[in-house]
């Protein structure tokens, strides 16, 4: 019976491995339903159903090999084509497992030759140029470079702002884990957008694919376990299978499936071979006198494929062997450059394996018909000879060019035997190698160093490469000793500078600053290290000064660099820095921040490639400092592209950043919004504290004491080493003793900032931190009768004030000598100052003090009217504990607001709704996708996600479709 007419035969049939549409032919368009699967197929139809509607939905369909998931996924795409839906497909590949993302992007069609334009900017972003040896950029747990997982993320936004999206993607128990990450991110936001996502795979032991389909998380994934086929859908395969319906005998032989399709259908096609079937009066009867096909006991699974594969000839075979060692889904063109045959003489052989039903083509890749029956071909090919294909696929595609890491996965396998033909591979392919997959290139250039004698020329640029790759990996310690190390040899030095700057990084990002300064400085008096090296050296020694508190000494030396560096652009960007970082802790103005804008202009040729994305958020924080948030606006959009493309630190810091001015500014909700998003990248680039610690002031002043401790309890168990996390330390201290104060405990919140501020935080002199919190050290201090520190702290408020100029600064300094001196109208001036820069919450809070200061004065009605101001920004804050803290002040004066509201202060539903969310929700109205919406407003993909889910938990909607619907409806409603 011909394998290619039955449904039920072709029930294995692996979806493409493509992210190209799937072709309804090659899915077998037209052929009868599967067999023993309605259940679980209406289950994923329905779940089509859903996301074509606007309601994205995740499923994993789960079974031992041979129970028919593969056959499930493609009877699933078919049903979602025909709702409309646009359907993807690929496979993970045992041998790929070790290749970032190469499941998603596979299926994704992510390639740099693709005619899309949408998926060659991706193909761009995976290959990691630019990204290379800077610190930390990918997750050591996944090896998940988060450029590139948002980069894939918004592919996937992309293509479902065009028509709903079908995602199928098989095998996943082999997939890669930096896919698995980035479907986990998929599932996180799947609910916002039109698309079905559904995978595969085999359960087991400890499976990274049974943990992200099982696990808690947001999306509730729908798990389908497929479980072995009943009596009647066993008979009613062998049925379709062999003609008729089974005979007591083939029944009974069947029964030694235990109800696994594969085995049942393995078991008739040998059977058949044997021409052990005969079909009368529509009744297929087995004529094996015994239960095989052959004398003997009944045969396993792998025996009847083993079986199948006997009937092909000599020539077949071994180069079926061959497609095997190769890989789940090689080239036509690879198999037949590692056979060393003409292409024209191996379609000939593919030809006859097809009718064999052992392979087919899917129009890219030669596929087997199932797993097993490449299991089974591959246990047949010995060990060495399985190591000696590898070596010659390893040269036939570095011959042609091929990408370095589907040559390295070929290397990897062929272990020791790749010999000198590793060694001046990796001098030609190391650094692409490097950027691409760096977990891959350290075991290659392991390899090639433990292959190597002791006498043996190796090339240096191994070594450097090595530690270039462990420096992306975030394992800094590892990174630090390889550069010694290599320092050490005698043919390092054309090497020297790189491997210093290596050692100087590994430190400095591993958070031990004072050992990037000694390294700095031994650079700079190396005889091996170009005097203009030296220079940008001591520069950065000015930098690893600074991170040590040691401001006076760091801004000789960034002077000093300064003059030196006779227009180098990286050393006058780092010594510009340290100087204009320097004069904004002890004068922030002016002067300051022409500091840092120069230091930003001179970043064009970089010597570290994040030295840009740096200097331009250094520059967006002195803006929110100095009030101008235009500025900071400005300078963030123009960055926010770079910092996605870059990740590291950087993500977290930029989404910390705009948290901070939004914080400021009142914007709170969308100050939550930025935590949100830059909290997954900052739990790999510590930050974390940082972000989590203004979501616990925003939760205190609201009164939502649950969630401020939920926020103050992961700030305590979080480690945030990075150098650059010791500057916002000043965060948690801020959140914590504020929690205190609303618990009443003042005293204790007192003691703890004022300690920080005359002693500082780590190496810190947080006097100059923590300058914005004066006001409240004098309000406290006066509390407790401390007029002298009261006075102390006021004078900090005003030589800031009279350094900046600054709006806020100067509301500061008005409100500590108006609390010091009793006096409203200078607490009146104050809030104006804070109007104007605008800092609502530090306004009301002067209006308050200032009302309570007229109400001691017997002025009721001025002290009523600064009342109802106050309370109509806290209002706008939605500052519940504040109002409630205000309202009780002034009552015990008897002062109460002109007139009660007579509606619930809680926002609900569309009032909810900040105008940066009403403008994301146009844009979605308007058909725009994530990374669409995010160009047009100039912010990350990643707040503009976090945005629409925020947005659809007000609204309890449940899609972006709904959203679009009722924007429509109040569009037409308004008109």
């Amino acid at each position: 019976m011909d394998v290619g007419t039955s449904r039920a035969v072709d029930a294995h049939r692996p979806l493409p491995k493509s992210g190209r549409p799937v072709n309804p032919a090659h899915r077998g368009e037209g052929r009868e339903q599967l067999v023993g699967r309605a259940a679980e197929t209406a289950e994923l139809h329905g779940l089509a159903a859903l996301a074509v509607a606007g309601t994205g939905q995740t499923a994993f369909v789960v079974g031992a090999a041979g129970l028919g998931k593969t056959a499930v996924l493609a009877e699933a795409a078919r049903s979602a084509e025909r709702l409309g839906m646009r359907v993807l497909g690929g496979a993970a590949q045992e041998s790929e497992r070790q290749r970032p993302f190469a499941a998603i992007a596979g299926a994704l069609g992510v390639d740099g030759a693709s005619a899309d334009a949408r998926r060659s900017r991706v193909a761009e972003v995976l290959q990691g140029h630019g990204r290379c040896g800077m610190p930390g950029t990918t997750d050591r747990g996944t090896e998940a470079d988060f450029a590139c997982v948002e980069a894939l993320l918004g592919l996937v936004d992309d293509l479902c702002a065009h028509e709903p999206l079908a995602l199928f993607l098989d095998d996943v128990q082999w997939a890669d884990p930096a896919s698995l990450h980035v479907l986990h991110r998929l599932m996180r936001s799947v609910h916002q957008l039109p698309v079905l996502l559904v995978g595969a795979y085999r359960p087991g032991p400890d499976s990274a694919a049974d943990r992200l389909a099982r696990g808690v998380r947001p999306g509730h994934p729908t798990v389908l376990e497929l479980a072995p086929l009943n009596p009647f859908a066993v008979t009613a395969l062998l049925a379709r299978r062999c003609g008729g319906a089974p005979g007591p005998r083939l029944r009974a032989l069947a029964e030694h499936a235990a109800g696994n399709p594969f085995y049942v259908t393995e078991l008739a096609a040998a059977l058949e071979r044997e021409g052990a079937i005969e079909v009368h009066d529509a009744m297929a009867e087995s004529t094996a006198d015994r239960g095989a096909p052959e004398a003997g006991p009944m045969p396993p699974l792998l025996t009847l494929v083993a079986h199948r594969l006997r009937h092909l000839r000599d020539e077949v075979l071994q180069a079926l062997r061959v497609a095997a060692v190769l890989g789940a889904g090689c080239t036509a063109t690879d198999l037949a450059t590692v056979l060393d045959i003409p292409l024209h003489e191996l379609l000939g052989i593919v030809t006859e394996a097809e009718a064999s039903g052992i392979l087919r083509d899917d129009g890219e890749r030669l596929v087997f018909r199932h797993d097993l029956v490449r299991h089974a071909l591959l246990d047949a090919v010995p060990g060495s000879t399985r190591a000696m294909l590898h070596m010659r696929t390893a040269q036939a595609l570095a011959g042609a060019g091929a990408a370095p890491e589907h040559v390295a996965e070929h290397l990897l396998a062929a272990g020791p035997t790749a010999g000198a033909f590793l060694t001046s591979w990796l001098e030609r392919s190391a650094a692409a190698l490097t950027a691409r997959s760096p977990a891959v290139a350290i075991q290659l250039i392991d390899t090639a160093l433990s292959a190597a004698g002791p006498d043996d020329p190796l090339p240096e640029g191994l070594h450097l490469h090595r530690a270039l790759a462990q420096l992306s990996l975030g394992h800094l310690v590892d990174a630090e000793e390889t550069a010694r190390c290599a320092l050490l040899r005698s043919g390092a030095a054309a090497w020297e500078v790189p491997f210093r700057w290596i050692i100087v990084q590994a430190a400095f990002g591993r958070g031990v600053p004072d050992l990037a300064l000694v390294e700095a400085r031994a650079a700079c008096g190396s005889k091996g290290v170009p005097v203009s090296e030296a220079v940008r050296f001591r520069a950065f020694s000015a930098v690893c000064l600074f991170a040590l508190g040691k401001l006076r000494e760091a801004g000789v030396v960034a002077e000093s660099a300064r003059r030196a560096a006779d227009g180098d652009g990286p050393a006058l960007a780092d010594a510009l820095h340290v100087l204009a970082a320097t004069r904004f802790l002890e004068a922030p103005g002016d002067e300051a921040l022409e500091l840092a804008r120069q230091a930003a202009r001179f970043t064009a040729q970089p010597c570290r490639p994040t030295q840009a994305i740096e200097l331009q958020l250094a520059l967006a924080n002195s803006y929110i400092e100095l009030d101008r948030g235009p500025d900071a606006r400005r300078t963030l959009a123009a960055v926010h592209k770079a910092t996605e493309r870059t990740g590291g630190a950087f993500l977290p810091w930029y989404h910390l950043t705009n948290a901070l001015l939004a914080f400021h500014t009142g914007r709170w909700d969308d100050a939550l919004t930025e935590v949100e998003a830059g909290l997954d990248p900052s739990e790999h680039f510590a930050m974390s504290r940082a972000l989590r610690a203004v979501a616990a002031l925003i939760s205190v002043h609201r009164g939502r004491r649950t969630d401020a401790a939920a926020h103050l309890t992961a700030v305590a168990a979080a480690s945030d080493r990075g150098t650059l996390a010791w500057f916002y330390e000043y965060l948690p201290l801020c959140a914590d003793a504020l929690a205190q104060e609303a618990r009443d405990d003042t005293e204790q919140a007192y003691n703890r900032l004022a300690h920080a501020f005359d002693h500082g935080i780590g190496h810190l002199p947080s006097r100059l931190i923590l300058g914005f919190l004066t006001p409240d050290l004098v309000r406290l201090a006066l509390a407790r009768g401390d007029t002298a520190n009261a006075r102390r702290y006021a004078a900090a408020a005003r030589a800031r004030a009279e350094h900046s100029g600054g709006p806020h600064h100067l509301g500061d300094a008005y409100r500590c000598q108006g609390l010091l001196d009793q006096d409203p109208d200078l607490l009146v001036e104050a809030a104006r100052c804070y109007h104007a820069a605008p800092r609502p919450l530090s306004e009301a809070h002067a209006l308050i003090d200032a009302a309570e200061l007229l109400a001691g004065r017997r002025q009721p009605a001025h002290a009523r009217a600064l009342l109802d101001q106050a309370l109509e920004i806290y209002t706008r804050l939605d500052a519940r504990w504040d109002a409630a803290c205000a309202t009780s002040r002034l009552r015990a004066m008897d002062v109460r607001r002109r007139t009660r509201r007579t509606h619930s202060t809680t926002r609900r539903g569309w009032e909810a709704l900040t105008d940066t969310e009403r403008t994301v929700a146009q844009h979605v109205a308007d058909g725009h996708s994530n990374p669409g919406i995010a160009a047009r407003m100039c912010i990350s993909r990643r707040t503009v996600s976090t945005h629409v889910s925020r947005i659809l938990r007000k609204l309890d909607m449940a899609s972006r479709v709904e959203l679009a619907a009722e924007i429509v409806r109040r569009d037409y409603m308004q008109a």
